[in-house]
């Protein structure tokens, strides 16, 4: 990540322009983890709304990325582990928050 200037774990995210597209999600379900958009801090304008995708699928033909990016992607990590990456400060803070809601709300469908 390029403002610590370091390697942190995260979660699939992306901006969702309104007036461009609208969000496309593969899955058996997508669950809205909060009712509210929320500020991501008090010194920007960037909001936030959480998304658990449950079953995701991988897109065929997804977006190239960008030239800065380098992104490895995890499948099947286990609950204590995402939990380890967070206590050890190697997750972002709004992909630790989104980890914890989704976390929640797997327990409350019995899926964990």
């Amino acid at each position: 990540m390029p403002g610590p200037h370091r390697v942190l774990s995260g979660l699939a995210a992306g901006i969702v322009e309104d007036d461009k597209h609208g969000i496309e999600l593969d899955g058996r379900e997508s669950l809205e983890l909060i009712a509210a958009r929320l500020s991501m801090d008090k010194y920007v304008v960037t909001e936030i709304t959480p998304w658990l995708v449950i079953d995701p699928e991988h897109v065929l033909k997804p977006r190239p990325m960008d030239d800065e990016e380098d992104i490895v992607i995890i499948s099947g990590v286990p609950t204590d582990d995402i939990l380890k990456t967070i206590r050890e400060g190697d997750m972002n803070i709004v992909g630790a928050f989104a980890s914890l809601l989704a976390l929640e709300k797997l327990r409350s469908l019995g899926e964990i």
